[in-house]
């Protein structure tokens, strides 16, 4: 008996096999994603840089620096400056971040009522009367100074200060420390405290 071979048969035979070799191949593949992607109700990992701010004055006269802050494995921190404008916008979750990737109302989150007056009063911490302006208009701050050629502030206020994570002050005060220090700077009775030496620190 001869066997005849048929090469379009043995040709389609290979072609169906290979088709469902990469459907299945495709799905394999798809699952896998699915695996890696959040599902409801799962934890968002923390965003690697958070909003921040500390009480150094800018070269531009600023009072203070806003930024956004990724602490880097050695420890050092990396800062994206950022205007109060820029800080308004991201942190109330209207604009993208990298800071804010769910674009979160951190305004709402910590009941922070004035986010503008509060941002802009952060010189408040430091100075006991606004810089640069006229004696008799200066704005009064918050400070008690320890040595006033310097303004360095009182012990008190400084222990304060380093309960939020500010030993110096070019340190940056950043993410849920820092929302909860402006909520505080709402609070009158937190501010008549720290004016009087020293204050609570975030709870």
């Amino acid at each position: 008996m001869s066997l005849v071979f048929d090469y379009k048969q043995f040709t389609g035979k290979i072609t169906s096999f290979l088709i469902t070799f990469l459907l299945l191949l495709n799905l394999s593949v798809a699952n896998a994603q699915d695996d890696n992607n959040i599902k409801f109700g799962e934890e968002v990992a923390e965003p690697e840089y958070l909003f921040g701010f500390n009480l150094m004055e800018s070269a531009s006269g600023a009072l203070f620096h806003l930024g956004l802050v990724k602490t880097e494995k050695n420890g050092r921190r990396k800062v994206r400056f950022i205007t109060i404008d820029d800080f308004l916008w991201q942190a109330s979750g209207k604009v993208n971040s990298i800071a804010n990737p769910q674009n979160v109302n951190f305004f709402e989150k910590y009941n922070i009522k004035e986010p503008v007056t509060t941002l802009y009063n952060l010189w408040k911490l430091r100075y006991k009367r606004k810089p640069y302006a006229l004696e008799e208009n200066a704005e009064q701050g918050w400070a008690n100074y320890a040595d006033t050629a310097f303004f360095v502030l009182s012990p008190a206020q400084r222990e304060t200060l380093k309960k939020y994570g500010m030993n110096r002050l070019r340190d940056f005060i950043v993410g849920e420390n820092a929302f909860k220090l402006l909520k505080n700077m709402e609070d009158s009775a937190w501010v008549k405290q720290y004016m009087s030496g020293g204050a609570a620190g975030p709870n």
